[in-house]
This record gives C-alpha cells, sequence and structure tokens, in this order.
C-alpha cells in the first residue's frame, strides 16, 4: 500500500519563531532549534541514502568476485582432472566452490535489502523536504532571518 504523498505546510515567521498551517488547518509553532532538526533529519536521511547505495555497489562487487573465483576453481579442478591426481584436492575445491556460490548469494540477498533501505531514505527526505519546505523558505525569506538564517537559528 503506497501512502498518501506528502502535503506542503504553509509558513510565516515572527520574532516567536515559524508558525505553520497544514493542509488539515492545524497550526503549530516551531522554534528555531527545531527547525535546525528538521534540517538535520533531512540530512541524515540523505547521508543514509548515500550510504546503502555504496554498500550496495559494494555487494555487486562482491557477488562479481565471488563469480570469478569460481570460474577459477572451475579451471582448477579442470587441470587437476586432466593429471589425474589430486582427489582430495578436488574435493576441496568443490567445497570452496559452493561456499562461493553462497556468498554471491548472500551479497546478492544483502544487497537487495540495502537497496529498499536507501529507497526508503531517499523517500523519507524528499517527503520531508515537501512537507517542510515552506518552513524553511518562510525562514529564508523572513525580514527577521537577515542577513544570515545562522543569526536566527541562533536567537531560539
Amino acid at each position: 500500500m503506497q501512502p498518501n504523498p506528502p502535503v506542503p505546510h504553509t509558513a510565516t515567521v515572527d520574532a516567536n519563531g515559524v508558525h505553520v498551517i497544514t493542509a488539515a488547518g492545524k497550526t503549530r509553532t516551531y522554534s528555531g532549534g527545531e527547525v535546525i532538526t528538521l534540517t538535520q533529519v533531512i540530512d541524515l536521511a540523505e547521508g543514509a541514502a548515500n550510504l546503502c547505495q555504496s554498500s550496495t555497489d559494494t555487494c555487486l562487487e562482491l557477488v562479481d568476485e565471488s563469480a570469478e573465483l569460481t570460474s577459477d576453481c572451475d579451471v582448477l579442478i579442470a587441470e587437476i582432472t586432466e593429471q589425474g591426481v589430486g582427489a582430495n584436492l578436488i574435493g576441496k575445491c568443490e567445497h570452496l566452490k559452493e561456499q562461493l556460490d553462497l556468498q554471491a548469494a548472500a551479497a546478492k540477498k544483502l544487497h537487495d535489502q540495502i537497496q529498499g533501505g536507501e529507497e526508503a531514505c531517499r523517500t523519507a527526505s524528499a517527503n520531508a523536504e515537501v512537507r517542510h519546505g515552506q518552513i524553511f523558505r518562510a525562514v529564508a525569506d523572513s525580514p527577521l532571518t537577515k542577513p544570515a538564517e545562522r543569526d536566527f537559528y541562533n536567537a531560539r
């Protein structure tokens, strides 16, 4: 089931903080610290998504590496068999091949799970940006935050 798309809030700024009116008509006043927390949550979600992206890339590299090593094991088994020696060595190579296949499968499964986490983080970040973007714009556009938004945040 897909959640409802985010609905942006409207916001205004005065000396008491950021006043928000939701699409449902509810009102709330955020302090500068709370607005900072919102931006940190959005940044944190985006950072987590980037970390997930690099982790999925690493998982795919591991899958590729396992496939290469499995192929190397096949070549080694063929060479040993051709020479007619090393039955124990063939058994060890077969076992190694099985373990590499298990490793590749686990890496692929982990890749898929992390990819789902990445999508969730990016969606949360984007939804928060849409929903709370008016708050950030109200702070940026307010005459109370000139010359810098930092002064608004620090004063609260």
